[in-house]
């Protein structure tokens, strides 16, 4: 589901907040945006960029861009500024939890190869290996129960995991480990329901313990839909 919110209500609530409201007019460019980690995120880089420069921000896209990056949509006069100034602007705000932003240039790094120094740190303090309790999914894999599933994923797991479980949600670009893809459970048997909803549940690294949150038909319900999840081709 693609999700984009309108710069005039943020605009407004600024204008609300503060008084006071930024005009712009000419170019509007669209710049990838790293560093949204809150909900808080795009309101607090509004609101800083707005102060700082002759700006507006006409349109925000936090699912389902091009690339799999948040984009805002920056409306600016090219007589007074150029995409350089703007992007060295966002590099100096930051985010409300204390993180700065920046430009995305290049290509998703999402799910890239383990660096040497992630190899040998991993060597150090290696994860250990859950205890996996053998359960069964009771609930079959129906039309109702993907629907149910395909829900529960876009509002709670699609901000991480992006809404084709590519791993480029919104969120996961200011997170230190990056959701892995959720493609290769794609058409599993049920030989992997209990490994599914043992990370479900508990959590690991970044991900939280969905077993506090949801209940456990809402979680084998997501587990039915994450294994219809195919690779985009």
């Amino acid at each position: 589901m693609k999700r984009v919110f309108s710069a005039s209500m943020f605009i407004f609530l600024l204008t609300l907040l503060t008084g006071t409201s930024t005009v712009a007019a000419g170019k509007i460019g669209n710049f990838e945006i790293e560093g949204l980690i809150s909900a808080a995120s795009p309101m607090a880089l509004i609101s800083e960029l707005e102060k700082k420069l002759e700006v507006n921000v006409v349109e925000i896209n936090l699912k389902n861009t091009e690339s799999g990056w948040p984009v805002f949509a920056i409306e600016f006069d090219p007589g007074q500024l150029s995409r350089e100034d703007i992007e060295k602007t966002i590099a100096t705000i930051e985010d409300p939890a204390g993180q700065k932003y920046k430009v995305h240039k290049g290509p998703p790094i999402n799910n890239a190869a383990f660096t040497d120094e992630e190899l040998k740190a991993m060597e150090i303090f290696a994860p250990t290996t859950p205890d996996i309790a053998k359960v069964t999914n009771p609930i079959a894999s129906s039309d109702e129960s993907l629907a149910r599933g395909k829900e529960i994923f876009e509002i709670n797991c699609s901000t991480c995991h992006g809404t084709n479980g590519s791993g480029q949600g919104p969120a996961s670009h200011g997170i230190t480990t990056f959701p892995r893809q959720l493609w290769s459970w794609y058409n599993t048997d049920s030989g992997t329901d209990a490994y599914l909803y043992w990370f479900i549940t508990n959590g690991r690294n970044e991900m939280p313990p969905w077993g506090l949150i949801l209940s456990d038909n809402e979680r084998w319900d997501v587990i039915n839909y994450v294994k219809t999840l195919k690779k985009p081709e």
